[in-house]
């Protein structure tokens, strides 16, 4: 899966979990551009989860697992 495939307000909700990760990683010391998270997407297009940590190389887009919702 990738950003392309989405539709925009996912890509948006992605963007601001972006956001979020980033405001963390400066206030820790290890913000770095471009910056990337790992997001899993359930069945909905919603993000159910997210994270972003030093050293990454690209934003990773997951399905999530559905049977929580």
């Amino acid at each position: 899966m990738n950003l392309n495939e989405l539709d925009q307000e996912t890509r948006g909700q992605i963007e601001y979990n972006r956001g979020l990760w980033a405001a963390i990683a400066k206030d820790h010391g290890w913000y770095t551009e471009p910056f990337y998270v790992q997001v899993w997407i359930n069945k909905y297009g919603n993000i159910s989860d997210s994270v972003a940590f030093r050293g990454m190389t690209g934003d990773i887009i997951l399905p999530a697992d559905d049977e929580e919702d």
